[in-house]
């Protein structure tokens, strides 16, 4: 068939899978292979006919075949390798991008592709050095440019970011490409999030959804900024709109799930994730999200779907919610030997595709506890009473302290904000922490007499809060070592990677523990142990000398923190609407032969070894 006429048909087998008649498209595929199977042409638009279909492993084959055919090609191994990203087997995309790379390593497109995937595995030194290399090669490709910019959001550098996009839309002023009006325009308003400037934010995306109606991702982006504002009804009110406008877009309900979870709502939280479920019976997040706050009683079908998985059958991504939601279903049940054979699977899977960040932990911990701090001249002695500051190992109790404090009309609780880390980053010199730090409170939160902060890390920065803060109070959250650590492997902290490694666990939860200890000899009259096993079982003590030790007037409501109505928005945001319960003190124990490399890590410390004798 001459060159002409095959592209003919090629472009009408294009124009019958636009028309959603994939099956026509496919007939004119089959007969033109049969007699054109050396056409780059047709083997490359076939390739991408499969790829849209979803149907990877055949696209892969195809590409392959063009590589064998066509070695110096560089766009079949730009598509092999994002299928392969999409199959979260990014070793083998890499792989393919590098052996291309070697045919031709001035390729703007390849270097862009390097980006990406240094992006997904959120590399971003990597893909901001593969990225800059490609604008050298092409310096007015406004797609490597809004790349780059989304690059500097994820790594901070936002004011650099803010550059890019601002003279990306001024250009686009005159070119009016709506496309790109659109990505720079939702760049921008993420960015602006991340300054926590919410105004500018919110003006973007409501112009957004005014000039494009039908835009779901300015819904969905707009909900995050009302969550992030703490309102989270405007939150489910925008969702509600989105979904009205496109009811078949699912991650409007993902984010109603998860924003009726953390109002209090679990109901109507269970109600959407089984609806999410009822459309896609393969969305294991969401069973992983039910697996917290429902026993699928009314529900066995699904139960039994979910139990009887094949996890060697799903993506890398499926298979580790998959896996924690059975353990925490196995949980309930009691049967804690079978729980802990998934967990590690979860964990385990977990850990291939994202490194432990326990060496910066403790490297940035080990940075402010060798500091010589020159202590304030003490012109915030006043004002920094306002602040208390909640400091421990995630899973240790912190969201109940939190509810419990929060019962105080006179406090804003900010929960897990990241002011006191970013100001510590943005000081010139320590005596300007704390200006930095009220005025993020001040942007973010109304005015109030006392504010907490949940960061728990900020353990690290105790020696700036004691010179800097010096009447602010610092509650150090403390459990049982096993328990809590046990606790933090169940959680799926998909933001914090040592949290996959039983030993990165132990080894920063000692870490923690150690530099406590170290932080308490210099600074003990600004810190308060709360040791969370105490307060469970003994509330009426424990939760008055808390109060007392903050100088407030007691009040009996403070031992009902299950009726605080607040928002919560940590992994804690169902628990904490029960009473009181004990059945996870001492729930190591059930889980003692999985714990072993965690037990050997804890006993090297004499107090923490009597903890867990």
């Amino acid at each position: 068939m001459k060159k002409i006429d095959l592209l003919k048909k090629i472009e009408e087998a294009k124009i019958k899978q636009k028309a959603g008649n994939p099956l026509e498209a496919n007939q004119i595929f089959q007969v033109l292979l049969k007699s054109n199977n050396d056409s780059f042409d047709l083997l490359y638009a076939y390739g991408l006919f499969c790829r849209d279909l979803k149907n990877f492993n055949l696209a892969k084959r195809v590409f392959l075949n063009l590589i064998n055919k066509f070695p110096s090609s560089i766009k079949p191994y730009i598509l092999l390798a994002e299928i392969l990203k999409i199959e979260n087997k990014f070793k083998d995309a890499e792989g393919v991008l590098r052996k291309a790379i070697k045919i031709d390593p001035n390729h703007g497109d390849l270097l862009y592709n390097f980006s990406l995937l240094f992006f997904a595995l959120r590399n971003f030194d990597n893909a901001l050095v593969y990225i800059d290399k490609a604008i050298k090669l092409s310096i007015n490709n406004d797609i490597y440019k809004l790349l780059k910019s989304e690059i500097y959001i994820k790594k901070f550098n936002i004011d650099e970011a803010i550059y890019i996009l601002e003279d990306l839309n001024n250009k686009n002023r005159i070119k009016k490409d709506n496309n790109k009006e659109i990505r720079i325009n939702i760049l921008l308003a993420n960015a602006f999030l991340k300054k926590r400037n919410f105004e500018k934010a919110e003006i973007l995306l409501l112009k957004l959804i005014k000039k494009y109606a039908g835009f779901e991702l300015a819904y969905l982006n707009l909900s995050i900024v009302y969550n992030d504002m703490n309102q989270l009804s405007k939150s489910i009110q925008i969702l509600k709109k989105g979904i009205n406008v496109s009811p078949n877009f699912m991650p409007f309900y993902k984010n109603l799930a998860s924003f009726y979870r953390n109002s209090g709502q679990l109901e109507l939280a269970i109600e959407t994730n089984l609806f999410i479920i009822s459309r896609n019976k393969f969305d294991f997040n969401s069973f992983y999200e039910l697996s917290g706050i429902y026993d699928f009683k009314n529900h066995k079908n699904e139960l039994n779907f979910l139990l009887n998985t094949k996890l060697e059958n799903l993506n890398p991504n499926s298979k580790i919610y998959a896996a924690f939601a059975i353990s925490n279903l196995l949980h309930k049940e009691e049967k804690f030997k079978e729980s802990a054979k998934y967990l590690k699977i979860a964990n385990d899977e977990s850990l291939k595709y994202k490194k432990s960040d326990l060496s910066l932990k403790i490297k940035h911990t080990e940075f402010y506890r060798s500091l010589k701090i020159k202590k304030s001249k003490n012109k915030y002695l006043k004002n920094s009473s306002s602040y208390i500051f909640i400091v421990g190992m995630p899973r240790s109790g912190s969201t109940l302290l939190e509810n419990i404090l929060s019962l105080n009309p006179e406090v804003t609780d900010m929960g897990e904000v990241n002011f006191l880390e970013e100001s510590t980053k943005e000081a010139q010199d320590f005596e300007d922490v704390y200006d930095l730090y009220e005025k993020k409170v001040i942007n973010q939160f109304q005015s109030s007499t006392i504010y907490t902060d949940k960061s728990l890390f900020n353990y690290m920065y105790c020696a700036v809060i004691s010179n800097f803060f010096p009447k602010a109070k610092i509650i150090n959250c403390i459990r049982n070592p096993l328990d809590n650590i046990l606790s933090i492997y169940r959680a799926n902290f998909l933001n914090q990677s040592f949290s996959f490694s039983l030993t990165d666990i132990s080894n920063l939860y000692l870490h923690y523990f150690e530099t406590m200890e170290g932080y308490k000899i210099k600074y003990g009259e600004n810190i308060y142990d709360y040791y969370y096993e105490d307060l469970i079982e003994n509330p009426n003590n424990v939760i008055p000398g808390i109060i007392n030790w903050l100088d407030w007037d007691w009040n009996e409501k403070y031992l009902s923190p299950h009726q605080n109505k607040r928002n919560v928005y940590t992994a804690s945001s169902a628990q904490i609407r029960k009473k009181f319960y004990s059945s996870s003190i001492g729930i190591w124990k059930e889980y003692k032969e999985l714990l072993e490399p965690a037990i050997e890590i804890i006993k090297t410390n004499k107090i923490l070894g009597e903890k867990i004798s």
